[in-house]
């Protein structure tokens, strides 16, 4: 099955999953900051609320509305004013990111979705082709939760699951509507950090990069071990709002602070704030957690700690490297591991951390080391393969300070209790439930950065563009110089003269964005199927793919076996084509629920645009 986007122009890059290793300048501290005073350091790490289940339930409003604040840019010290979409929980306004909500196997999680955001804009008598979904639509996914996707249509009023198929009339309207979501979270549910988020088709990536997340924990054993229960936890929902701005080239007319035009993201879909250094490097938006531009963390020196890692941004990566630490993880997404995966300082290494695509999840636990002051980095993340490299340059994302401290702590021993939902999916458990396969090809169709040797323009559309330019360029050469004259004229008779400033034309985008269908091709499955699926990847572009309800069980790349592993989002390797296509191999157990849902790319720009099936599960 084709998932094609008959889009041109649309990205200007090609990705790919390996490391970089090069480091800017500017990201080429030691590992411990020598000099710095430790007398009196202040913590401004800031921790989302929480929001714990009692008694089997957790009940929340969640409202959607404006967000009116200061956020800072690459600078922390320099802060923007914003105007963007934001939730706010209960009687508590909107905030830098959702509540964190917090439940347990065999909990109720209510949310009531209330839009407050203000009524569409028009666009029906004059098609904009720079914004053309409804962006103040919305609805609710809840990333990863193993929960019921359909309508609980025998209800009155109706209640939802992780319903996110709305048609195109459908959806929690702006301008006061609202929609009752019910998750029964079951009993075996594996623990660790999911989250949610906007799903409506044509309008999450503009929801989800400005501030529309938060985080679901799913508490389990791994939480209730001594050692890890001692362990503070840190929540780092990693941000990149996207707003216009003075010191960008096109905001597309949009007012400073606001992110109102899908042109906005689509057409620079790495962002803009951190500009880049190199020769293959690409401007990146700068990263904040839980609205906070580089937070700083204190710990005392043996502490041990559990961080949780959410990467909520709509398009780039993290590669996530502490400086001289291990990060042990136990969690890929929010499906645990019996046994850590350790990743030192990457610097020293290969430059590889812990990378986590869009949508992509992580639990770690740390021990602090020596005092001193350390980095939390995303190192350089190579984004393009093939005709043109492209990386991703380096970031800080926070400061640890580490307080001289006989604090003694241990890191939980392993194995670490998982639950079995996880049991691995064997050849033979395969063949036993009939060993369906299916392929799935994600292809960009028609879009000429892709491959510009496969899009040549002919003769004749090269001499009518270049005869286009030229008549323009006479154009504007003339309006200039009739300004100027005027300006002149203005200036000796002491009088303003109308038109005596010469402005540069606006130019209109000449992207032709169409938003396809959403669903338009259905995987029709059986309750209680076990298939094998294979997920192609035509494009240069990295794209990361999510599919909703159920976890996969990776167990190919590109063709090759691979230690198996449990994840809900998983990065593509790059560097496709048509003819020679990169791969991802999962088996997925259909169990508990019917219903429809969706797989897409959480590229969440290429999933408004089109790259999005629906999966339908039906009784046996």
């Amino acid at each position: 099955m084709v998932m094609g986007i008959d889009r041109r122009h649309f990205l200007r890059l090609s990705a790919t999953l390996a490391s970089g290793v090069v480091v800017p300048a500017s990201f080429t501290a030691c590992s411990r900051e020598e000099g710095v005073s430790l007398a009196t350091p202040k913590q401004t790490f800031v921790q989302p609320t929480m929001l714990e289940a009692k008694n089997g339930l957790l009940d929340v409003t969640l409202t959607a509305s404006y967000f009116d604040r200061k956020l800072a840019g690459d600078d922390p010290s320099k802060k923007y004013p914003v105007s963007l979409r934001a939730y706010g929980y209960d009687n508590q306004g909107p905030s830098y990111s959702g509540p964190t909500l917090v439940v347990r196997g065999g909990d109720q999680l209510r949310v009531k979705l209330v839009n407050n955001l203000p009524v569409n804009p028009p666009f029906a008598a004059f098609r904009d082709l720079t914004n053309y979904m409804k962006p103040n639509t919305t609805n609710l996914h809840t990333h990863g939760l193993h929960v019921y996707p359909g309508i609980y249509s025998d209800r009155k009023p109706l209640e939802y699951g992780d319903y996110v198929v709305d048609p195109n009339s459908g959806g929690v309207l702006p301008n006061g509507d609202s929609r009752q979501y019910v998750y029964q979270i079951p009993k075996d549910h594996p623990e660790g950090p999911f989250y949610y988020h906007p799903q409506y088709h044509g309008s999450s990536a503009i929801q989800v990069a400005s501030l529309m997340s938060g985080v679901i924990m799913v508490r389990g054993p791994a939480d209730d071990l001594p050692e890890m229960a001692q362990a503070e936890e840190l929540i780092f929902l990693f941000q990149a709002p996207y707003f216009a701005s003075s010191q960008t080239s096109n905001n597309y007319g949009v007012k400073d602070g606001l992110l109102e035009k899908f042109a906005q993201i689509a057409n620079h879909p790495t962002g803009h704030g951190i500009h880049s250094s190199k020769q293959d490097d690409v401007d990146s938006q700068p990263v904040l957690i839980n609205g906070v531009r580089q937070p700083t963390i204190v710990m005392q020196s043996g502490e041990v700690q559990r961080w949780r890692f959410i990467n909520t941004q709509v398009f780039n990566y993290l590669n996530l490297s502490l400086d001289g630490h291990t990060l042990n993880q136990y969690t890929t997404d929010g499906w645990g591991s019996s046994t850590y995966q350790e990743y030192p300082d990457a610097r020293k290494k290969n430059g590889g951390g812990i990378l986590l695509a869009a949508g992509n999840r992580s639990s770690v636990v740390i021990q602090a080391g020596e005092p001193g002051t350390y980095l939390l980095r995303s190192l350089p993340v190579k984004i393009a393969k093939g005709l043109q490299t492209a990386i991703l340059p380096g970031d800080v994302l926070a400061k640890i300070v580490v307080l001289d401290s006989q604090k003694v702590m241990a890191l939980p021993a392993t194995p670490l209790p998982v639950c079995n939902f996880l049991k691995p999916i064997t050849d033979q458990e395969l063949a036993c439930a009939g060993g369906k396969k299916r392929s799935i090809i994600l292809n960009m169709i028609g879009n000429e950065s892709l491959d510009p040797s496969r899009n040549s323009p002919s003769l004749i559309n090269q001499t009518m563009a270049s005869a286009e330019t030229a008549a323009s360029e006479i154009t504007e050469f003339v309006k200039k110089n009739i300004a100027l004259a005027k300006e002149g004229i203005s200036k000796v008779t002491g009088k303003p003269i109308e038109g005596s400033k010469y402005f540069l034309p606006f130019v209109f985008p000449t992207y032709d964005y169409q938003l396809q269908p959403a669903n338009t091709i259905i995987q029709n499955v059986i309750l209680g199927s076990i298939e094998e699926w294979t997920i192609f990847n035509c494009n240069s572009i990295a794209h990361s793919f999510h599919i909703h309800v159920n976890p996969m069980y990776i167990i190919k790349i590109n063709g090759e076996s691979i230690n198996p592993y449990w994840c809900d989002t998983v990065a593509l390797p790059a560097g496709g084509t048509p003819e020679m296509p990169t791969s991802v191999t999962f088996r997925m157990r259909f169990k508990d629920f019917v219903g429809p849902y969706i797989l897409h790319s959480q590229m969440l720009q290429y999933s408004d645009l089109g790259m999005v099936q629906r999966v339908t599960v039906v009784p046996a």
